[in-house]
């Protein structure tokens, strides 16, 4: 049997989705036999999977104890750049070749490489949490360099995905093309359907809606220098729809580029209109890439 004290970075979620994080070795069809058999209780009563948890709860979960094997971290390479950080988000400018999640090619992930940064601050006590572990709230692709928010806490970690949610994050890209776009700017409103075999968006009749803002900033002498402003963030978006319009990035072979060596993009500026006090203090500041085309 284990019990648990709900603490801060544990409160405002569902029991279930708790102990999926605090117990990743335990089978979901075992956790969920045990909400139904009423082997799972707050402040001593049973609950349903779908309650949700306040910080002071006390989760009693009636099962042996090598049912939920034992977690463990460990730090790997931190060598992040920071543009900026406070008690509750981390603002990170990615190198190229860097996934954001997953294992991709054997690489570290950012993800685990901001756990370790803060790791080896000591922000982050893998044994004083049960559930939590600092995370990314936005993603870029591997080939794509610039701004990637992370969240130091669980508080931080909700509103920022909420006000990404909301748009009350504004996300500016910068990249090259070749080929001019069909005019100097315009929304671009478009379905993107996924390939998973071949990792690659397409544009369709249905799928994802998506919605890119580009303006022309400088005509080069195969292409043009555009900014994005991304409505919608859907993977691979900018590279489709650019792609779409007949001047793919520059270096982005897969989606029809001349030239080889992954796409000419960056995330390179970021501002906030988040309506949420917690992070409402970031509305005055607006954060650069120290990346250039």
């Amino acid at each position: 049997m284990k019990k648990i004290t709900i603490n801060r970075n544990d409160s405002g979620q569902r029991a279930d989705k708790f102990i999926q994080k605090a117990f990743p070795t335990l089978p979901k069809t075992l956790m969920y036999k045990a909400f139904r058999k009423k082997d799972i209780k707050v402040n001593g009563k049973w609950i349903k999977e779908n309650v949700f948890l306040n910080e002071g709860d006390e989760l009693s979960v009636y099962l042996p104890d090598d049912c939920f094997g034992i977690k463990s971290f460990t730090p790997v390479g931190d060598n992040i750049a920071v543009i900026y950080e406070d008690e509750n988000i981390i603002i990170i400018d990615k190198e190229k070749g860097v996934p954001c999640q997953g294992g991709e090619g054997g690489k570290t992930p950012l993800c685990d490489m901001l756990k370790s940064y803060l790791y080896n601050r000591k922000e982050f006590i893998p044994e004083n949490e049960q559930s939590f572990s600092p995370a990314l709230c936005n993603r870029i692709d591997t080939n794509t360099v610039g701004l990637v928010i992370g969240a130091k806490n669980a508080a931080a970690l909700r509103t920022m995905n909420e006000a990404i949610r909301k748009r009350e994050v504004k996300k500016y890209y910068l990249c090259e093309t070749e080929g001019m776009p069909p005019k100097i700017e315009g929304e671009i409103r478009l379905f993107l359907t996924k390939d998973k075999a071949e990792n690659k968006m397409y544009v369709t009749n249905e799928g994802e809606s998506t919605v890119t803002y580009y303006k022309v900033l400088e005509q080069t002498k195969n292409g043009a220098k555009v900014e994005i402003d991304l409505k919608t963030g859907k993977s691979h978006q900018i590279r489709a729809v650019m792609a779409h319009l007949g001047c793919p990035l520059v270096g982005d072979g897969k989606y029809g580029a001349k030239t080889k060596g992954g796409q000419k993009l960056v995330s390179y500026k970021l501002s906030f209109a988040i309506t949420d006090p917690l992070l409402s203090y970031l509305n005055e500041k607006t954060f650069y890439s120290k990346h250039v085309l």
